[in-house]
């Protein structure tokens, strides 16, 4: 049987003896009610008979009284047949009640016998009229006259209404007694019924609750052991309802899970044995490619030697697999790095050229400047690109670099100038960087830091729209001992899967060839060495920006506070 068939059956239980009770009180109630009644009636009754029977004497005295004072006698008798019909009227009505109150009782019998006595009265107040009659006028009524007459009433009315209430004596005793059964009957099935049904609702509760507890818990333990990882479980349940059901689910779940773990376990062991081959011949292939590659490499002149260590030194942080691979895309990086500062030095020195070339005699002291400047940016230039070879070193660790306070609102200056053939084609590059305090920094590899990050924010804006497109650079105290520069462009942004790796290493979404992946990591690693932070925020279609925080240079921030 289901649970939802046991509760349903406790439910139709419960409305049954419910409703038996109340069908038991009401039938009690009404019989109580009956019987209330029937013995006012029977009372009633009794007492009007009493009074019919109590006529007599006051009826004798009466005529006595009028005899003796010669009076008239039938208004006497007239008086009494006057009362005695009121009685005999409340008879009648007593026994109305009595027949419409109760279902199938007949009242003819009481009806004649009420007859019979007003008959029986009739007849005796008129004999005894005509007996007081015959007494002389003014003469007194004896005693013995009296007791005679009474004597009379006895014998025709008195008996027979002593026999009617002797009856109705009897019936009203054998309502009392009914209804003292009833009673007692009544508060037996009371005390019985309640008990019954509390008794039927325990075994009902004990049949669903128990078997319902029992296989709850052999549920639970299963679950948890499913749930540790041990799926050898049988529950053997033979019940029909839904938890029965549940656990022969539990049967069929636990047996899947256990054929598919297996089935797992048997797939990784091929698979790790498959890897462990392939893994060991792989292995030999990169021994014997790296044997022959070093070879190779051990005749390279000595001034490449140092790069070829810093390399050697950050292909050890990745796998064997992308050695070969990692080298190539490297030097094209290495060139592509390279290229905007060395335009820039070529242009400068072109230009120098060009005017050495035109110039007749000493030149001018505009000119003479104007060239010394052309010059000293090619020198920046030509410095940034010994830092850029340099920089490849921090892909494994940072190198101990001169650390002291930099004019931030210089470098970020110098750097938007060497990122300018970037950006001029691209989007507005503004600056708002004054009035900040000196940072603990090197001066040339924050310059290298931000020269990445405009050429980036450059590369990700379609160029042809310069007046839609800005490259903004604001710095501002983000604490009394750091300052926090804000890179933000308006270029394509940075979609959420590849955020999160953007200072990795050798990640690039550009093709092969633009780039290779360094520039924000060696960001990454200069902006740690110095002691600061960097991180990113962007949002496709919307743009990017970088949060570069760096601590106050010390002698700075004592000049501030005071």
């Amino acid at each position: 049987m289901t649970i939802r068939a046991k509760v349903f059956l406790f439910a139709l239980v419960a409305i049954v003896l419910m409703s038996l009770m109340g069908v038991h009180l009401s039938l009690g109630v009404r019989h109580g009610r009956n019987s209330r009644q029937q013995m006012m009636v029977t009372q009633e009754q009794l007492d009007g008979y009493g009074r019919l029977h109590a006529l007599a004497w006051p009826y004798l005295n009466e005529l006595a009284q009028v005899r003796q004072i010669s009076g008239d006698t039938s208004l006497v008798r007239h008086k009494l047949l006057q009362r005695v019909e009121e009685e005999l009227e409340r008879l009648e009505g007593s026994l109305a009640r009595e027949e419409r109150w109760i279902p199938g009782r007949t009242v003819a019998h009481e009806r004649q016998e009420r007859e019979e006595i007003r008959a029986a009265l009739y007849d005796w107040a008129a004999w005894t009229e005509a007996r007081v009659g015959a007494i002389p006028p003014g003469t007194a009524v004896g005693s013995t006259v009296e007791w005679v007459l009474y004597t009379e009433f006895e014998q025709r009315v008195g008996r027979r209404i002593s026999e009617i209430q002797g009856e109705e004596r009897a019936e009203l005793a054998e309502l009392a007694r009914q209804w003292d059964l009833s009673t007692e009957l009544g508060q037996l099935l009371a005390m019985l019924v309640p008990a019954l049904c509390i008794v039927l609702v325990l075994v009902l509760a004990f049949a669903i609750l128990t078997p319902m507890r029992r296989s709850l818990e052999g549920l639970t333990s299963a679950a948890e052991r499913i749930g540790r990882g041990d799926f050898d479980i049988r529950m053997s349940s033979s019940a029909r309802d839904e938890l029965g059901t549940l656990a022969r689910a539990f049967d069929r779940m636990a047996g899947e899970l256990r054929s598919s773990l297996e089935e797992k376990q048997r797939l990784m062991r091929a698979e790790a044995e498959a890897s462990e081959r392939e893994a060991r011949r792989y292995h030999a292939l990169l021994e014997d490619t790296v044997r022959t590659r070093t070879a190779e490499l051990a005749e390279a002149n000595a001034r490449l030697r140092d790069s070829l260590q810093q390399l050697q030194e950050a292909q050890e942080q990745l796998l064997f697999a992308d050695r070969l691979a990692s080298m190539g895309r490297l030097a094209a990086g290495v060139g592509h790095e390279i290229n905007n500062p060395l335009a820039f030095i070529l242009s400068n020195l072109r230009f120098v050229h060009g005017a050495l070339t035109e110039l007749m005699g000493a030149p001018s002291e505009e000119d003479r400047l104007e060239m010394l400047s052309a010059l000293s940016e090619a020198r920046e230039g030509a410095e940034r690109v010994r830092l850029i070879v340099q920089d490849l070193r921090t892909l494994s660790r940072p190198d101990d670099v001169a650390l002291g306070p930099v004019d931030l609102a210089a470098v970020v200056r110098g750097s938007a100038k060497m990122a300018r053939h970037e950006v001029r084609d691209r989007a507005r590059l503004v600056e708002a960087c004054d009035g900040m305090p000196a940072v603990l920094a090197n001066a040339p590899r924050l310059g290298q830091v931000f020269l990445n990050l405009f050429i980036n924010a450059a590369h990700a804006i379609a160029p042809g729209r310069v007046e839609e497109n800005e490259i903004r650079v604001v710095a501002r105290l983000s604490a009394p001992d750091r300052v926090t520069v804000e890179v933000r462009d308006t270029g394509s942004g940075i979609s959420p899967e590849h955020l999160r790796r953007v200072f990795d290493p050798f990640f690039t979404t550009k093709p092969i060839g633009v780039g290779t992946g360094l520039g924000l990591s060696v960001c990454h690693r200069i902006i740690t060495s110095l002691g600061g932070e960097i991180r990113v925020e962007s949002e496709v279609g919307r743009g990017t920006c970088f949060f570069i925080t760096l601590p106050v240079a010390q002698d700075s921030s004592e000049q501030s506070a005071a």
